[in-house]
């Protein structure tokens, strides 16, 4: 079974059960991504829960009062730094499809003494929310778990006010850079290598939601090893990695990008 072939639903059940078995920490990942100041100001089991890809937010220009969407919101790191810059008269929703991940993010932003988040429980390829009622969208690895990408950036386009801004972490992956063999393994979909699209791809799905000033800010390699801080990799898949992957592209199974883009004035492209 081809990646392209792979049903929606199957990849949301099997993101589940990943997500289930995460254990109980996973700070290495934090301390990879955030600086010790950002972290400083985190609650610990935020920290724990990090499984984002890059940091967008040194990108995303977050304003006072502003709304702002995370798309899935995990465990809450990203959605209580940005619930701090936005201030008591912004907010964050805290999107999610996962309960324990939005149970988490509620319990840190609690932690962190900020009462301006407001979990949500829904898809990213239909998101329970007005159109044009968010200012910002941001997301840290999250997209590529989406079977559905052009949809789920369809509604991205729809929630945003017009003129309204994206500023996303994420994987992109070369078309065919991946063997079969890992290409179908659920471990690699869960975490989120599989399903990740090539640069010109993302920004191509961007262009044609409506989006403009379409930016590719930072690129990173993610190595095998890199792949191993994350547990969402089984074992399995980690040594079949290092098996069927040429040795000299070890070092970049994957980029990380941040990837900044803003909505037309005149709204989303009507398909």
């Amino acid at each position: 079974m081809t990646r392209d072939l792979m049903r929606s639903a199957e990849i949301k059940e099997l993101v589940r059960d990943a997500y289930r078995h995460v254990p109980p920490t996973t700070a290495a990942v934090a301390h990879k991504l955030y600086s010790a100041e950002e972290l400083a100001r985190v609650p610990a089991a935020a920290v724990n829960r990090a499984l984002g890809v890059a940091n967008h937010l040194r990108f995303a220009d977050i304003r006072p009062g502003e709304t702002i969407l995370d798309i899935g919101c995990g465990g809450g790191i990203d959605t209580v730094l940005a619930a701090q810059r936005v201030g008591p008269g912004g907010r964050v929703i805290a999107l999610d499809f996962l309960p324990d991940m939005l149970e988490r993010t509620t319990s840190v932003s609690r932690e962190a003494g900020l009462d301006n988040v407001r979990p949500l429980d829904g898809e990213m390829e239909a998101i329970p929310l007005p159109d044009a009622s968010v200012d910002l969208i941001i997301s840290n690895g999250v997209p590529n778990l989406s079977a559905r990408k052009a949809r789920a950036l369809a509604e991205c386009a729809r929630v945003l006010r017009p003129g309204g801004r994206l500023c996303i972490s994420d994987l992109t992956v070369e078309q065919d850079d991946l063997p079969a063999e890992i290409a179908t393994q659920p471990a690699a979909w869960a975490g989120c290598v599989a399903g990740a699209l090539a640069e010109d791809d993302f920004v191509h799905k961007l262009v044609k939601a409506g989006f403009g000033a379409v930016e590719v800010l930072h690129h990173e390699p993610l190595s095998i090893d890199d792949c191993a801080l994350y547990p969402l990799f089984s074992d399995e898949v980690i040594a079949l990695m290092r098996k069927l992957i040429p040795a000299d592209r070890h070092a970049t199974v994957a980029i990380a990008v941040v990837i900044r883009a803003r909505l037309s004035a005149a709204g989303p492209t009507v398909t």
